[in-house]
């Protein structure tokens, strides 16, 4: 368990140490390209079987909410991620158009995991989540147009069948897995968060391995890479509780907003642009995948120890 816990709570500095190694060594797991699919195909079946539906039997309460943190996924995620990619990478349509994947993908499971962690309303995220899969195939085509080059056209069935294929068919046995066995839910925790972990890992390892030639090409755009997908996190985390603040809307419900609309399921993303796309269009969602794992880890932490430092004050508090 212990080393379980490790794994988990270091995950953004491992996956940062793999694709670096990985680049820089002359080996690597040479494997075919369905295979990371298969991997996060795998990741999304265990968290089908451990996703927590009773919680959302109440969402009916929170239409407001529900609405707002969908448009605000939906507009100032996608928007921020279309304006970052044609500001910065006009003359390289690759990344562009990973970038552009990074920002309109299914929110990440990571999401649920740091909202609880941060106090917040998971079960906001997880009705969220599962809309999320229903859009994205219609909104990311619609994104990419604009872009040149015929090598970042993603059709929409293409993008579809993609879909079923790697999210909702492994999510959906997950979760009719769950119904139909009492008792495995809670076993499958350790697992999916060992195999979560070591899935992610691979999959960086095995989209690195397969795009050294592409990475090295244009080795010199990384820190703009970094720079920008740093900001493409940043920014629809920070705005969207900004914005659920000011409409006054719980502080749960804004902690919920704040990780649904700034998470993203950039595997997912780098997946897809490794399909689609081509090796070059991995690098942004990689980026992402370590910056939105490390800033969500943080800012959940940072919520918990602003509770219970809240909490020692009250319990101080004459009576």
């Amino acid at each position: 368990m212990a080393i379980i816990k490790w794994i988990s709570e270091k995950l953004p500095l491992l996956i940062l140490l793999v694709a670096v190694c990985t680049y820089f060594s002359p080996v690597y797991w040479q494997v075919s390209t369905k295979v990371p699919s298969i991997l996060l195909g795998v990741v999304i079946f265990f968290a089908g079987v451990s996703m927590n539906l009773e919680a959302i039997k109440g969402i009916h309460k929170k239409t407001k909410e529900l609405v707002l943190v969908m448009c605000l996924k939906w507009t100032l995620t996608v928007a921020v991620s279309i304006a970052l990619a044609h500001g910065f990478f006009s003359a390289q349509p690759e990344i562009a158009a990973g970038m552009i994947l990074a920002g309109t993908v299914p929110s990440a499971t990571a999401a649920t995991v740091y909202t609880f962690l941060a106090g917040g309303n998971a079960s906001l995220v997880v009705a969220a989540s599962l809309l999320d899969v229903a859009i994205s195939p219609v909104v990311t085509p619609l994104a990419m147009m604009g872009l040149a080059g015929q090598q970042v056209a993603i059709s929409f069935w293409d993008l579809l069948q993609s879909f079923v294929l790697i999210v909702v068919i492994p999510m959906g046995i997950g979760l009719l897995v769950q119904r139909g066995m009492d008792g495995f839910k809670d076993y499958s925790k350790v697992a999916t968060k060992l195999g979560s972990s070591l899935a992610l890992l691979l999959i960086v390892h095995t989209l690195i391995g397969s795009g050294k030639e592409a990475i090295a090409s244009e080795v010199g755009l990384i820190p703009l890479v970094a720079g920008t997908t740093f900001l493409q996190v940043v920014i629809p985390m920070a705005t969207a509780y900004f914005i659920a603040k000011k409409l006054r809307l719980e502080e749960e419900d804004a902690r919920a907003a704040l990780f649904q609309v700034g998470l993203c399921n950039t595997a997912l993303a780098a997946i897809l642009a490794f399909e689609f796309i081509g090796e070059l269009g991995t690098v942004a969602p990689i980026f992402n995948m370590i910056f939105n794992l490390s800033i969500g880890a943080w800012i959940a932490g940072w919520f918990n120890k602003k509770d219970l430092l809240e909490e020692n004050r009250l319990r101080k508090l004459p009576v």
